[in-house]
C-alpha cells in the first residue's frame, strides 16, 4: 500500500505545475521575512493565475491569517481540506481561527481530525492539549468571577507555516522506497529551516544554552580542536552577565543537495559590551531526522 504522505504529495504535485517556481519561492520568502501583507497580496495575484495551486493556497491563507483577514483565510483553508483531506496543517491553522473566535468545540474537532490524518503530527497534539487546559481554566475563571468575556490564552497555540514533519515524512519515504525529492518537498523544508534559524536566534537571545547548542551538530567545532572546546567557549561568552538580543532578517536558503542547505541572513547582535550588524551564513545538514548546524561564518559587516 502506498504511504499516505506520498498520496498527499502526489495530490499536491498534480495541482502545483502551472505556476512558475520563482513566483511561489517569492511568496515563501515573504512569509519567511514575516512580510505578511505583501505575502497576502502576492498570493492573491498568484491564485488569480492558478486558483487550484495547493501550496500557494496554503501560504496565502497563512498570510491572510497573520494580517487578520480571517474570512479569506477560512475559505482557503477549508478549500484545501476539501481537496486534500489527508493534509493536517490546514486543519491545525483553521483551528486557531475558530479558537480565537471562542468556538472551542470546532477548534478541537479540527485538531482531532488533523491527528487522525497524520497520527505523528506533534503540533496538533500540543495544540489540542493547550485547548483542553484553556477550556478548563476558562470554566474555573468564570465560576469565580462575574465576567463572561473569554480569556485570551491563544498566544501559546502553534501555527504551521506549511509542515513541521517533513524530515519524518522524508524518512518514511525512504523506508517505503519513496521517490526523489520534489519542488514541493524542498519548499516545505525551506519553511522548516527558516523556523529553525529563528528559534536558534531566540534560544541565543534568551540564554537558553542547552537549547542553543542543540541546534548544532556534535561535529561542529569552528576553529577549536573539538566540539566540546567550542561548547565551553560559547558557554563563557553567552552566559556572561547582561542581556543580549539577536535579531535575524532577510533569510535566504540555497540548496546544495536534499540533505544540505546554506542559509544567509542579516543578524543584529546587541549586548552590554558589544553590538554589530552582519550578514551571516549557517550551513545545515540533515542528521537522522533533524537538521543540524555544521558551519557558521560571517560573510560581511553591515
Amino acid at each position: 500500500m502506498m504511504p499516505r504522505f506520498i498520496i498527499v504529495l502526489l495530490c499536491l504535485l498534480a495541482t502545483a505545475a502551472p505556476l512558475a517556481a520563482d513566483s511561489v519561492k517569492q511568496l515563501q520568502q515573504l512569509i519567511g521575512q514575516e512580510n505578511f501583507a505583501a505575502a497576502a497580496k502576492t498570493g492573491a495575484q498568484l491564485l488569480r493565475q492558478d486558483p487550484a495551486h495547493a501550496r500557494t493556497r496554503f501560504l496565502t491563507a497563512y498570510a491572510y491569517q497573520m494580517v487578520a483577514q480571517k474570512d479569506k483565510a477560512i475559505a482557503l483553508y477549508q478549500g484545501l481540506i476539501d481537496d486534500n483531506p489527508m493534509l493536517p496543517e490546514p486543519r491545525n491553522n483553521l483551528a486557531m481561527i475558530y479558537l480565537e473566535q471562542g468556538d472551542y468545540d470546532r477548534a478541537s474537532e479540527l485538531l482531532v481530525e488533523a491527528i487522525n490524518t497524520h497520527p505523528s503530527y506533534a503540533t496538533a497534539y500540543g495544540n489540542l492539549s493547550r485547548i483542553y487546559k484553556g477550556i478548563a481554566s476558562e470554566a474555573y475563571r468564570r465560576a469565580v468571577s462575574e465576567s463572561e468575556q473569554p480569556a485570551k490564552y491563544t498566544h501559546s497555540i502553534k501555527l504551521s507555516a506549511i509542515t513541521r514533519l517533513e524530515a519524518e515524512d522524508r524518512e518514511s519515504e525512504r523506508n517505503f522506497g519513496g521517490s526523489e525529492p520534489t519542488a514541493v518537498t524542498f519548499a516545505n523544508q525551506e519553511t522548516l529551516l527558516i523556523e529553525r534559524v529563528k528559534l536558534w536566534a531566540q534560544a541565543w537571545s534568551s540564554k537558553d544554552f542547552e537549547a542553543y547548542t542543540a541546534f548544532y551538530s556534535t561535529r561542529h567545532r569552528a576553529k577549536f580542536a573539538t566540539h566540546e572546546q567550542w561548547v565551553s567557549h560559547r558557554r563563557s561568552r553567552i552566559l556572561r552577565p547582561g542581556e543580549i538580543k539577536v535579531d535575524v532578517s532577510n533569510i535566504q536558503i540555497k540548496w546544495r543537495s536534499d540533505n544540505r542547505a546554506v542559509i544567509d541572513f542579516k543578524q543584529a547582535f546587541t549586548s552590554p559590551r558589544y553590538s554589530d550588524r552582519i550578514v551571516k551564513r549557517l550551513a545545515f545538514n540533515r542528521v537522522g531526522s533533524q537538521w543540524k548546524i555544521t558551519e557558521e561564518r560571517v560573510l560581511s559587516v553591515l
